[in-house]
């Protein structure tokens, strides 16, 4: 899970560079940060790789991916 944090934070950081934009980059990142900090917390973790957990979290990267970079 932890690659997804990544994932958002760098694309955060990149679009917030080259688009000017606080309103678009800023949610990737901090959510990205975010992620990142829970999957060093063994509660938020374990439930992170369930399959649930998984699946919701795919579903809000692609969704800010898309609000990022379409909108």
């Amino acid at each position: 899970m932890r690659w997804a944090g990544y994932l958002l934070f760098a694309l955060g950081m990149i679009n917030w560079r080259y688009q000017n934009s606080f309103v678009k980059g800023a949610p990737l990142w901090m959510l990205g940060l975010v992620l990142i900090i829970s999957t060093y917390i063994p509660a938020v973790s374990k439930l992170l790789v369930t399959k649930v957990g998984v699946a919701i979290t795919a579903v809000i990267v692609a969704l800010l991916l898309v609000l990022a970079f379409v909108a």
